[in-house]
């Protein structure tokens, strides 16, 4: 999607490299927007997100997150109209950074404020990876 281009994941989940110079434990954001029913609410929502993204990109110099990915899901046993993104940061502090420096993005503030009216529901998960998977295998 135009989001992910924006954020330089064109090709999405499957490329994702976490930067080399990480240390610490890592935090995951996965922040999940339940929207209203109907055809154009997803490209609308979109449309929306990819316009601000690369704003609140611009505007984050912290370098304390990264998009991972934005999905979305219109079958199955997901509800219809869910919209996921999926943030790394290099800390919780560092998701705090991040969200603080992306208020200075004009046209991120101004995409999730059209955003907001388009959703029912909002929810913000933080997530850290196990620690040392392979010693469960």
């Amino acid at each position: 999607t135009a989001a992910l281009d924006a954020a330089g994941l064109q090709d999405g989940l499957c490329q994702f490299r976490a930067p080399d110079d990480e240390a610490g434990v890592v935090a995951y954001e996965l922040r999940t927007y339940q929207l209203k029913l109907g055809y154009t609410t997803v490209p609308r929502f979109l449309e929306l997100y990819s316009e601000g993204l690369k704003d609140k990109i611009t505007a984050d110099n912290s370098g304390q997150s990264y998009l991972v990915s934005l999905l979305h899901s219109e079958a199955g046993e997901a509800p219809l109209n869910t919209v996921h993104e999926l943030w790394r940061h290099r800390s919780l502090q560092g998701s705090q950074a991040s969200r603080e420096a992306s208020r200075a993005a004009k046209g991120w503030r101004k995409a999730v404020g059209e955003i907001a009216e388009l959703a029912t529901s909002f929810r913000t998960q933080h997530l850290r990876p196990v620690p040392d998977l392979g010693r469960l295998q």
